[in-house]
Order: structure tokens, then C-alpha cells, then sequence
């Protein structure tokens, strides 16, 4: 099997369009095609199945590619082992809930410090489709997970252990006013009587390996009608301080960052379900950390900041 072909497959299986793959690839559909026929016949089973919306990958193709995709890091890294060995850019991925926290003042120092070297800060639902093991161009996704099985899969992707930063529960972020303010807990169905603010999110164009995002288990319990988006993260805690007939949801310890919740005007409700507890995780590559001495500054100066917040913020219920 030629790298070529893996190349048109993982390609195929990010744009989900033969159309749109032969365009980005360069190459006439036919081509494509039949690269995707002769893997399939070489390995012996389906990888994709069409349709008239394009192409799905099959439960064993799902499985071809996140490793297709690893093997190209790979051959990639072993090219780059020629060239000149300076870093050029890193990207940081965070999790929607987090776009104020931790990251920002870290990403600023170190545009100031380096540069001649790129660092993107993105916000995104789901920062761990973004997870690379590519030394060559590092990946640093803080992403909210539960325990076992979702912590098992994201060491499968990354190829190492994710940092934890903290561990802690989704609560219910209400106004003082608010009829929940009181309460020592929430169950998702007085929830519903509520509207939830939360912020516009654009679909991930990029597919994530994992199955659910941290928050789709919550967030599918909300009655559609009983959503209001905002255009961004910024808007949710000014409109819920105001509203009393609204909530956001806000991971906590994180939370105590807002002015609202430290001086009483906001309050966290626990949430008496299973599915709001997990853990804040720092995704990153061990060859990259191994490789740079920024990036490896750069992954225990985020874990510092994490030990920083929990030391000035010991835990304490609101």
C-alpha cells in the first residue's frame, strides 16, 4: 500500500466528499476512485459508504483512519528530520467553557517572548478533534472529559497521558435571585423549566474521533425552545446576571474567575447527575514536548497556572 493512497483516504474521510477530496487532492475523481477500490480490496473490507449526501465511514474504516492519519504524522516527521529543525507553530485549542481561563495571559507572554514563532489560540466545542501527535507542528487542546473510557481514548489519539488540570462537575449558574439560587442541587429536569443561555458555536468542519462532546449529554436534555444563543461566550454571564428565568452551565472550580460569583451575584448550583462530572485535561505531544524546550515550557506553564487558580481558589461550596 502506497502512502499515496493513504493520503486520499484520510483526505476522502475529512471533506466526506469525493468531489471535494479530488479538488483539495488535485486529482480526477476517477483516480480517486479507484485508489479507494484497490485499499479496499488489498485490506478486504468497506471503508466508506456512499450516499447522495457523499461518503460515511464504516465502523472499521473509522478505525483505518484515525490511524491512517497517525501513520502520515509519522512519514511526515521522518521527511522533516532533513530539514531545518526549528519550531514555526503552535496551535492551543480550548474548550468552549474556558475561553477566558488560563490560556489567554500564557498565549500573550509567549507571542511577546517568540516572536518569530506562530501561536494560534483557538476556542472550539470540541478541541480534541484537534489532538495531533506530530512533533512538527505541535497541538495543545485543553478539553473537558469523563473518566475511563473518553480518558482511555484520548490517550489512544495522543499517544500519551493527558495532563490533569482539575477535576470538578457542570453546575447550574444562576443569578441570587434566581428560584434555583437556593438550592443545594439541581436535577435536570427542574432544568427544563429554565432557559439555558449558552454561546453560538459554529459546526466543527473537522471530524472528532471522540463520540460525544463533554457537554452533549446535558445539553440534549434542554428543550430545544428553552435555548437562547448568544453570539459569544462573553454574553452569557451579563445576560444570566440579569435574567431570572435563566441559567448557564459553568465548570466548577473553574467558575470562581468570575467577579459575579466571588462577590454573590452569580451562584453554582450542583447538578445531581452523573453525566456533569469530569475532568479538565491538558492534551499535548510527548515527541513535541521531547523535541522543543518551548513547548515543554509552554505544557508545564499552562499546568502551573492550573496549580496557581486552585491554590488561590481552594475548594468551597458557593
Amino acid at each position: 500500500m502506497k502512502i499515496q493512497s493513504l493520503q486520499y483516504f484520510v483526505t476522502l474521510a475529512e471533506t466526506g466528499s469525493i468531489t471535494r477530496a479530488a479538488q483539495q487532492l488535485y486529482v480526477a475523481q476517477p483516480s480517486l476512485t479507484k485508489s479507494l477500490k484497490l485499499m479496499e480490496e488489498e485490506l478486504g473490507f468497506t471503508l466508506v459508504e456512499r450516499s447522495a449526501s457523499g461518503v460515511r465511514l464504516t465502523e472499521k474504516g473509522s478505525r483505518v483512519f484515525a490511524e491512517a492519519r497517525q501513520i502520515l504524522e509519522f512519514y511526515d516527521g521522518w521527511k522533516e528530520m532533513g530539514r531545518k529543525d526549528d519550531l514555526r507553530q503552535i496551535e492551543l485549542y480550548t474548550y468552549i467553557s474556558f475561553p477566558d481561563f488560563l490560556l489567554p495571559d500564557i498565549v500573550l507572554r509567549y507571542r511577546k517572548k517568540y516572536p518569530e514563532l506562530s501561536i494560534g489560540f483557538n476556542v472550539s466545542e470540541k478541541p480534541e478533534a484537534f489532538i495531533s501527535r506530530s512533533a512538527n507542528k505541535p497541538v495543545l487542546s485543553l478539553v473537558m472529559c469523563h473518566q475511563n473510557e473518553q480518558l482511555a481514548r484520548l490517550t489512544q489519539i495522543q499517544g500519551n497521558p493527558p495532563v490533569l488540570l482539575m477535576s470538578g462537575e457542570y453546575r447550574c449558574l444562576v443569578n441570587a435571585r434566581h428560584a434555583l439560587a437556593s438550592h443545594s442541587s439541581v436535577t435536570l429536569e427542574e432544568l427544563k423549566n429554565f432557559y439555558l443561555i449558552l454561546p453560538d458555536m459554529k459546526e466543527e468542519e473537522r471530524a472528532s474521533e471522540m463520540p460525544e462532546g463533554f457537554l452533549d449529554g446535558l445539553l440534549c436534555q434542554s428543550p430545544e425552545q428553552k435555548k437562547v444563543g448568544v453570539e459569544t461566550v462573553a454574553n452569557v454571564i451579563p445576560l444570566v446576571e440579569k435574567d431570572d428565568e435563566s441559567y448557564a452551565l459553568s465548570f466548577w472550580p473553574a467558575a470562581k474567575r468570575y467577579k459575579g460569583v466571588q462577590e454573590g451575584r452569580l451562584v453554582c448550583v450542583p447538578i445531581a447527575d452523573e453525566c456533569a462530572r469530569g475532568q479538565f485535561m491538558l492534551c499535548y505531544s510527548r515527541q513535541a514536548y521531547d523535541r522543543y524546550p518551548v513547548v515543554r515550557q509552554l505544557v508545564e506553564d499552562i499546568r502551573a497556572a492550573a496549580r496557581t487558580f486552585l491554590r488561590q481558589n481552594p475548594a468551597a461550596e458557593p
